[in-house]
């Protein structure tokens, strides 16, 4: 009997979750979740009044009937004051902090320098920061934390292993300290992990196997299968960084020689070309020719890391962020051009590569977003 009672509740709990993940992105009315779930009308009705009178949904007025005959729908929608959830970005010069509703709305932003904190002081500051934001959100409750950082990391146990240049947070337990003080999930993950889940979910859905690359003085990735991430065994797979391009290269910090940062990222440009920033990477006709060679590194060698990675996976899309945002369109036919002339993979189906669509503002916004995934995927 007891048994029974489970199951029951554990298949209704399963149908408010459909409902959630319908409604997350678009209102629907009743009509539309019982056509699109399967469910009867009766049982949308009856959910959803559980789960307006929980908060968790809303009335958002009547549809625009779009030609049809006849009285118009009520469209239900979530409610973005039930709850929302604190974004933390890390980042090797900054750290931004977010709060972001469960409609997916920004409520607040912030960030600071890295350049005067120490491995103590640091994770005090992020912690002063959103104690006080936290006091003044009156409206809705915190349902979790989402941290996003350089890898390697350990997002099982929380804790930041040695990411190259980044001995700020070394070998620390993020999540640990941030439970203690909040009491809500918290949840650590790489950054480029991140970025491509806000990626699918917010700007474009990625069908198929995608790479998310990152250059933002380190260059990192995540792979994606339909949208979700493929993190390896234990979760840190996508190093594109740390790539060897020349096995007899420069010495990186990880151990490695040759590895991909060492050459793409933009300061290494700045080291090897007399170039000021990225706008001189442009082809505008006024590129000097310290310019043109510097792209034309670029070009080459953050190409050859991802024909690789293009071979290996079987690609259908690369999407690129960062600090290149500026030539994004540029360097994106570039590299797409640079890879269909190198890789096997070309010969079967084409490779895109293409711009995020993300600001690198919104970078802690990105952080959030798994902690806002966790929300939808619990029995509520």
């Amino acid at each position: 009997m007891a048994d029974t009672a489970l199951n029951i509740l554990e298949l209704k709990n399963n149908n408010r979750n459909r409902i959630l993940e319908l409604l997350r992105y678009n209102p629907l009315s009743r009509a539309e979740l019982s056509q699109k779930t399967g469910l009867a009308k009766s049982s949308v009705t009856t959910l959803t009044a559980e789960m307006i009178s929980d908060g968790i949904l809303c009335e958002a007025g009547l549809d625009k009937q779009n030609g049809l005959v006849g009285r118009r729908r009520i469209l239900l929608d979530i409610n973005g004051d039930y709850g929302y959830v604190f974004g933390i970005n890390l980042h090797r010069k900054r750290i931004a902090l977010s709060a972001v509703n469960i409609k997916g709305e920004e409520l607040w932003s912030h960030s600071f320098e890295t350049c005067n904190l120490n491995n103590q002081t640091a994770p005090l500051q992020i912690k002063k920061a959103l104690l006080q934001k936290k006091a003044e959100l009156t409206s809705g409750r915190l349902l979790g934390i989402g941290i996003a950082a350089p890898g390697p990391l350990d997002c099982e146990k929380g804790i930041i292993l040695e990411p190259p240049n980044f001995k700020l947070f070394n070998n620390f337990n993020i999540t640990d300290f941030l439970e203690k003080e909040f009491d809500c999930p918290v949840f650590l993950e790489n950054d480029a992990a991140t970025l491509a889940t806000a990626e699918h979910c917010y700007i474009k859905k990625q069908n198929g196997s995608s790479l998310f690359v990152t250059i933002s003085d380190g260059i990192g990735s995540a792979l994606m299968k339909n949208g979700d991430i493929y993190g390896g065994s234990h979760g840190i797979a996508g190093e594109l960084g740390h790539i060897s391009i020349d096995p007899f290269g420069e010495k990186c910090p990880c151990g490695n020689r040759g590895c991909l940062e060492q050459y793409a990222t933009l300061s290494a440009l700045k080291a090897r070309f007399d170039i000021s920033g990225c706008l001189d990477l442009l082809d505008d006709g006024k590129s000097s020719d310290e310019g043109k060679k510097a792209f034309e590194f670029l070009v080459n060698t953050l190409g050859t890391a991802l024909v690789g990675a293009v071979n290996l996976f079987d690609l259908d899309a690369v999407i690129i962020y960062g600090e290149y945002n500026p030539i994004a369109q540029r360097l994106s036919k570039a590299l797409e051009d640079y890879i269909k002339a190198h890789s096997v993979i070309c010969k079967v189906h084409p490779v895109m590569v293409m711009p995020s669509g993300q600001d690198r503002s919104k970078a802690a916004f990105a952080a959030a977003i798994p902690a806002i995934n966790k929300f939808f995927s619990q029995s509520i």
